[in-house]
């Protein structure tokens, strides 16, 4: 049996190689019809659409371990807080 952290690993591996597939199989697709011969246009709006979903992948993935993680969750809320406290002693000082 798995436990309950066991589980949670197993289900976010998932969301992260099914978020890559989704991102990455229509580049891929394109560059196998290139490499094969068939006429792509590298200029067109679709490519620029299948590269720009390739880049999301890499802004995906902090979402997918946030939503899984509550120590991730922890880590974010506390890096947040000393910038947003790190602000507010720079406008206090700016105002002295």
């Amino acid at each position: 049996m798995i436990d309950k952290a066991g589980r949670n690993a197993v289900v976010t591996a998932l969301a992260v190689c099914c978020g890559y597939i989704v991102c990455f199989s229509p580049l891929f697709i394109l560059d196998i019809l290139f490499v094969i011969g068939l006429a792509v246009d590298f200029e067109s709006w679709y490519y620029k659409l299948v590269t720009l979903l390739m880049f999301a992948n890499s802004v995906i993935n902090p979402f997918i371990y946030a939503a899984k993680y509550r120590e991730f969750q922890r880590g974010v809320r506390s890096l947040l807080s000393k910038i947003n406290r790190n602000q507010q002693q720079y406008q206090v000082s700016a105002v002295i």
